[in-house]
């Protein structure tokens, strides 16, 4: 049998970090971008997490289109100093992760116990799964500590986030944040499957239909505790752009929204704030102009979409005391959106580059999520935010970038105006647009940027030093 151990000192009382640890989020948070896991299924005891009996299964992909599956059972759990789990099924022979708390009531030494045995065991295998067991426990217990620490730390334990449309990339990066940060969340999701409703103590999901006036009934004592809303519901722009996908993807967005708006007032709920998730293709092709917030609209199909998206959105204002359009740019993560596409012939060895200069405006999807914490905080911003870094790329260094990490084996440049003449409307402007967009809102009120450059981002989601 190997063992595998790691501790670290948290300066917060024991019943603080250990309740953390309760959070149903917790793993998610907790587990690196590069160890692409995903949680495909929670069963839980009394709807509490770590309850003795209850399990948690996991997807974890290794390979293209492999995928190695984990079941967990929780057990010897006792309040403020420990819970195990348990492999039932998954790829080592046996695995076991004992969670230990030790403090007081200024801090707290947490210890991570593994005891595993692999169906191959030799000292090169066990040298590598250490090492990255390390890698993993080092960023679990710094990500536990920054969030512990976070000024946008919720203080108040009442205070409810509404989610909507939160089961794609940034929704499924958001929740576990919110929820790190002592937020206690609803989430609405457009799901013809009743049996997707899930409720625990800081959790509710709930089933709702944006094309009819059916809207779920919230509890008083719930609806007056709804303090944000946090809107991020509409159709992937990704895909054949063809007269019916963009008809959805505009009407998704305003049938939504206008939904939203009304299952708030039948509810009774008045916010404090109401974030929409928007976009930077508001700006259209702006060739070698520098954008802020307060630069022109620009033409094309995105750029329309998202004017007439805003309108919709700006409606809101008379049932929440702030409204943000936050445009949003390419998001930076291997799980979705921009990144995933790119990386699909590097994943083959296939180092695929593509020369044209336009400029990319782009965000981490940590940052992105950690801005959107910020905003719900910060009650002096309002309107149009870019949530962009701070540092644009352009598109040919993008391919620069990720070659220097990906090394593939075989490397060809395709020409740009192959590439455009072979592209539909939308992914002209996705790929194509020349967009120099600034965070200038964001840069004003301090907000600190983990990942200011493309290069900081790559970095977070493979977990590489810096080239």
């Amino acid at each position: 049998m190997n063992k595998f151990s790691f501790q670290s000192l948290v300066n917060f009382n024991v019943r603080k970090v250990f309740d953390w640890h309760k959070n149903t989020f917790a793993l998610e948070r907790l587990t690196p971008p590069w160890d692409l896991v995903n949680v495909s299924k929670r069963h839980y005891i009394n709807s509490f997490p770590l309850i003795n009996g209850g399990t948690i299964e996991i997807k974890q992909k290794i390979f293209p289109l492999i995928n190695l599956k984990w079941k967990l059972i929780h057990q010897e759990y006792s309040e403020y100093k420990k819970f195990t789990d348990l492999m039932l099924r998954g790829p080592f022979k046996f695995w076991r992760h004992e969670h230990i708390f030790q403090g007081n009531n200024l801090e707290t030494n947490i210890i991570d116990e593994i005891e595993y045995k692999a169906h191959l065991s030799n000292n090169l295998l066990n040298s590598f799964i250490k090492r990255k067991l390390n890698k993993s426990f080092e960023y679990r217990h710094k990500i536990l500590n920054r969030d512990l620490n976070d000024k946008n730390f919720n203080q108040d334990d009442n205070k409810y986030v509404l989610i909507i449309g939160g089961s794609g990339l940034i929704g499924s990066h958001l929740i576990p944040l919110l929820n790190s940060l002592n937020y206690k969340i609803i989430q609405l999701k457009f799901s013809p499957n009743k049996s997707e409703e899930l409720i625990t103590n800081d959790f509710h999901k709930l089933i709702w239909n944006p094309y009819t006036n059916n809207f779920p009934k919230i509890p008083k004592d719930i609806s007056d505790k709804i303090k944000f809303a946090i809107n991020l519901s509409g159709e992937n722009i990704l895909g054949l752009a063809t007269k019916s996908k963009k008809k959805l993807i505009l009407e998704s967005r305003l049938k939504s929204t206008h939904s939203l708006k009304n299952f708030l007032i039948k509810n009774k709920i008045k916010l404090e704030c109401a974030i929409h998730a928007s976009a930077t293709g508001f700006y259209g092709d702006n060739s070698n102009i520098e954008n802020d917030e307060n630069s022109k609209k620009g033409e094309g199909f995105l750029s329309d979409t998202t004017e007439e998206w805003e309108y919709c959105q700006n409606k809101f204002t008379d049932i929440a005391d702030r409204v943000i359009n936050l445009r949003i740019g390419a998001v930076i993560s291997r799980k979705g959106g921009f990144l995933k596409n790119i990386l699909l012939p590097y994943n083959l060895k296939l180092g695929i580059g593509i020369n044209s200069n336009n400029y990319i405006s782009h965000i981490s999807i940590e940052d992105l999520c950690r801005s959107i914490s910020y905003l719900m905080k910060d009650s002096k911003i309002k309107g149009v935010v870019n949530a962009v870094s701070p540092s644009p790329i352009k598109l040919s260094d993008i391919f620069k970038q990720i070659k220097l990490i990906k090394k593939p084996i075989f490397n060809f440049n395709l020409p740009s105006k192959l590439i455009r003449k072979m592209s539909d409307e939308i992914s002209k402007e996705l790929i194509f647009s020349n967009q120099y967009i600034l965070p200038c809102k964001l840069i004003e009120s301090n907000f600190n940027f983990l990942h200011k450059t493309f290069s900081n981002s790559l970095s977070y989601e493979f977990g590489v030093d810096e080239k």
